[in-house]
């Protein structure tokens, strides 16, 4: 008799229990005190014994499980581990036992129970199997609670602007946050295949893990706040601001993580902010010496209109084949170039009236051009336009306008020597509501220190006699006249770009017009 059937006769009588075990005694004492629970059920499925573990994950009472069929004591939900059962056992094989293995669920009174559930069924010639029932209930609400925490960490660093990268003491990367796959362009695939030392120049990956070691860069282990470079997948370098640190386990390094803060538009940031107080700086200076100018221009304009006049009577007097002809010539032509400085002073100081309208801006630099192009200086010069069809009007003064333009292409045709390309660009920027034009030449470029000194009143790197100073100062003064910006940039051996940029013309309701 084995002991499945020494079970299935003995009944509970502790008495008769150990009358009927005899040497099975010992077995059925570690039955009973097993935590997990075990089930004897015979080949009709009809259950022979069921041990008190198993009867307690069930919440029945003890020996109330015996004689039930198995596919009554799974319930419903459990259904296909019950028909797996079914068709393991309907291939008979004389064969070392077998298992099947299978997640079940059980509810009672609101409780849920999770039971890892393994069939053994031993070998050929048996009548019976055994259903071995494993509490996971606390297992399986640990993982899910796990898996949450897992997920709120993950989304919250994938959430992170910064960017996060964590690697192995190998340098095999481990993490590698979206922030981190926009600033460096590599996507989630390519991350896997990367080593961190390719996020850096060469030796920065080292030099890193040796400053997180020393206790100087804020603790060992750590390096807070400093200005780094890290590499593109393209190839150029970004600037960033890293913190990061070592990992221990138990003293021992196992990661290094780094925090990588995209510093470029700060960076942007903090030279708009330059640009534009010294644009300030540049607005108080051009103010002060338009008022000078103002008051100059009109007191020198009186006398030279008559030293103009009587030099013109003198030479008439004198005809053109007397000697001092010749000098009279001069002195007419060296007081007209006066009065032409005047009329800059007191363009420079905003004197003269102007009628603001709609401007075509595209039809200022044509028009520029078609005056300028015939001239001897642009015979050598490759004129190339790249104007924008749909460049919407501006709100300004078509004459002032061109004069801004004709300042800055003899300027940029002077500066090439009468050879090189000189490039006009029309576009359309910040959502359509600003015109930017550039024009770039081709020239020997201007220095750094001269830059900042360019739309200064009198200043010029021309030689003497050659100009006054003034042709950029009006044309800045035009400019913030009609509420644009004028920025240059100029690299030394490969030419200067002027951008101008204006807002685009608006006709409110009433019908006056004004820039945006």
């Amino acid at each position: 008799m084995d002991f499945a059937t020494v079970l299935s006769t003995a009944g509970q009588d502790p008495i008769a229990l150990q009358r009927t075990l005899g040497p099975y005694h010992y077995l059925h004492t570690i039955l009973e005190e097993t935590p997990n629970g075990v089930v004897v059920v015979g080949r009709d499925h009809t259950v022979i014994h069921a041990n008190p573990a198993a009867c307690g994950f069930l919440e029945v009472p003890y020996g109330s499980l015996s004689g039930l069929p198995l596919g009554e004591l799974l319930s419903p939900a459990n259904d296909a581990f019950y028909q797996r059962i079914i068709a393991r056992l309907s291939v008979e094989k004389p064969s070392a036992a077998r298992k099947i293995h299978h997640e079940i669920e059980f509810h009672h009174n609101g409780r849920r129970c999770i039971l890892n559930a393994v069939v053994v069924v031993p070998s050929y010639g048996r009548g019976y199997y055994l259903l071995y029932l494993i509490d996971i209930t606390q297992q399986k609400s640990l993982e899910q609670e796990l898996r949450r925490h897992n997920t709120f960490f993950h989304n919250l660093i994938d959430s992170s602007v910064d960017g996060i990268i964590a690697a192995d003491m190998q340098g095999k990367i481990v993490l590698f946050n979206q922030g981190a796959q926009t600033l460096l362009g590599y996507s989630e695939a390519e991350t896997r295949a990367l080593h961190v030392t390719q996020l850096y120049n060469p030796g920065m990956a080292y030099e890193l893990i040796k400053r997180m070691r020393s206790d100087c860069c804020g603790g060992k282990g750590k390096l807070l706040r400093h200005p780094l470079v890290v590499r593109h997948r393209e190839g150029f370098d970004i600037p960033v601001s890293f913190s990061g640190g070592i990992i221990y386990d138990r003293d021992q390094e196992i990661a290094t993580f780094g925090l990588f803060t995209d510093l470029r538009a700060l960076q942007q940031i903090e030279e708009d902010l330059e640009q534009t107080h010294q644009m300030l700086m540049q607005s108080e200076k051009m103010a002060g010496l338009g008022r000078l100018a103002a008051g100059v221009a009109h007191e020198i304009n009186n006398p030279m209109s008559g030293i103009m006049l009587y030099a013109n009577l003198v030479q008439e007097d004198l005809g053109p084949d007397h000697p001092l002809h010749a000098d009279m010539q001069t002195i007419v032509h060296e007081a007209e170039r006066c009065k032409v400085i005047v009329a800059d002073l007191l363009e420079f100081s905003h004197q003269n009236s102007s009628e603001m309208e709609r401007v075509d801006f595209n039809e200022v630099i044509e028009k520029t051009l078609t005056i300028l192009q015939n001239q001897p200086l642009f015979h050598n010069i490759d004129i190339v336009r790249e104007l924008d069809p749909q460049l919407p009007p501006v709100s300004g003064n078509a004459i002032r306008l061109n004069q801004v333009v004709m300042n800055i292409v003899v300027n940029a045709a002077q500066a090439m020597a009468g050879r090189g390309t000189l490039r006009l660009t029309s576009r359309v920027r910040a959502n359509r509501d600003i015109n930017e034009i550039e024009i770039a030449d081709t020239g020997p470029g201007i220095a750094e220190g001269l830059l900042e000194k360019i739309f200064d009143p009198f200043f010029t790197t021309k030689a003497a006699g050659e100009g006054t100073g003034l042709g950029l100062s009006v044309s800045y003064a035009i400019v913030k006249e009609h509420k644009g910006t004028i920025r240059v940039a100029s690299v030394l051996g490969q030419g200067t770009v002027f951008t101008l940029r204006f807002p685009v013309f608006l006709e409110s309701a009433t019908g006056e017009s004004h820039g945006r």
